[in-house]
């Protein structure tokens, strides 16, 4: 009877063990295939090559090298190579590794340590987390000479599954030096999360900078920045809505005024935005003309994008303006502003016959809009420069047919 019990014991080990071996190798092929599809994603981005070389797989490590090249037509690209170690767990594969770029075989990231990622993928359900460390370092490379780039230390952090991606990012103070001036920017925190793909997608953001400082003459600055962001592209539209706010202005160490601002941006049309997005980078190169990139330059690039941005305008766009707020002790300002105003995209083939580099598209693109918006609490230097007395309450600046007045008075720019 013994002697059954440890046969039958010893076979319900072995087929646990032959289990767990399968469920090994299943796992290290799943964790293989997010591989492989993460690499054909990054390919697939325009202006990017995604390659995995010194390829090792094996049941419980696997090894190699993730290549990101930026597609340059002229001039050196830009080299990313990730180094990457995998654990594979039954449940769960934890990968780590290096960041190391280069720019005309030139290391950009001259820091004492390169900087480490480290992310874990869970088999079952798909879902991801990692992290991006950086140490502070300077680069000469990045910005044109004698400019240089002071980078503090920082992390980036990642979670959630294809289709829905949550973001992290905190960095202590950076600052670019052109010379004897700089902009120091400060602590900085962004998180967002992004849900969809490149068609559809909602994508919603929060940014909070603590300063941004210009020195060159008199030093200017922003103090305590906030900002929040919320895009949705969907089959028909693309719309936005944000709001920003700045606790403190500053010039020459004064304080001077702080502000607040909220807008929103509706009825963009969405297959006409996809179009010119998709199509900018392929212009850029030539890829559409086949000329040689040099022969090729910004304002007859634009030219030719121009029957795109107009399509873009087709659905009527509308920028709503919330709430504008700016107070100011030093000016005895403390005034308010909303309003809206929306650009006429019927008929819009007329408008695509003049190229949107030329000075004539914009006034016609001028002649198309419509709206208003009203100031309260005016500074009385603004009315009085308008023409108004300077104890007017309420500045309402009105266009129509892109001719503009203020309180029903003629307005000439």
């Amino acid at each position: 009877m013994h002697k059954k019990r440890w046969i039958g014991g010893a076979c319900l080990l072995v087929l646990l063990g032959i289990g767990w071996c399968a469920a090994q190798a299943w796992s290290s092929h799943v964790g293989e295939q997010a591989l492989e599809r993460l690499t054909a994603r990054l390919d697939a981005r325009d202006g990017w090559q995604a390659s995995r070389h010194e390829v090792e797989q094996g049941w419980w490590h696997s090894s190699g090298v993730l290549r990101l090249e930026t597609v340059a037509p002229e001039g050196s690209p830009l080299r990313v190579a990730l180094p990457y170690r995998v654990r594979h767990g039954v449940l769960s594969s934890h990968l780590d590794g290096e960041a190391v770029v280069t720019h005309a075989g030139e290391t950009l990231l001259a820091a004492d340590a390169a900087p480490t990622w480290q992310a874990t993928y869970r088999t079952l359900s798909g879902d991801m987390k990692g992290q991006l460390k950086w140490p502070a370092f300077t680069s000469r490379g990045v910005l044109p000479k004698p400019a240089s780039l002071e980078v503090g230390a920082g992390e980036l952090m990642l979670r959630g599954h294809a289709g829905d991606v949550r973001y992290h990012l905190r960095s202590a103070p950076w600052r670019v030096s052109l010379g004897e001036a700089s902009l120091d920017i400060g602590a900085l925190d962004v998180e967002g999360r992004h849900r969809g793909d490149e068609r559809i997608f909602h994508h919603t953001t929060r940014l909070s900078l603590a300063t941004l400082t210009w020195h060159g003459g008199a030093p200017f600055s922003l103090n305590a920045l906030n900002y929040e962001a919320d895009m949705r592209l969907d089959d028909e539209t693309f719309g936005y809505h944000g709001e920003g706010d700045v606790a403190d202005i500053a010039v020459a160490g004064q304080s001077v005024a702080s502000g607040r601002m909220s807008l929103g941006l509706e009825r963009v049309d969405a297959d006409a935005l996809r179009a010119l997005v998709e199509r900018m980078p392929a212009d850029s190169v030539g890829a559409d003309s086949g000329r040689d990139v040099t022969s090729i330059d910004e304002t007859s690039r634009w030219a030719r994008l121009t029957p795109l941005v107009v399509d873009v305008l087709r659905d009527s766009p509308r920028l709503t303006l919330e709430a504008l707020q700016v107070t100011s002790e030093a000016f005895g300002v403390d005034s308010r502003a909303f309003g809206e105003l929306t650009l006429d995209g019927d008929d819009s083939a007329s408008l695509a016959a003049t190229p949107v580099t030329s000075p004539a598209f914009w006034r016609h693109l001028q002649q198309r809009l419509d709206g208003h918006v009203t100031l309260v609490d005016a500074p009385a230097l603004l009315a009085l420069h308008l023409g108004l007395a300077p104890e007017t309450p309420r500045l309402v600046f009105r266009i129509d047919d892109g001719q503009w007045r203020v309180n029903e008075r003629a307005l000439h720019w």
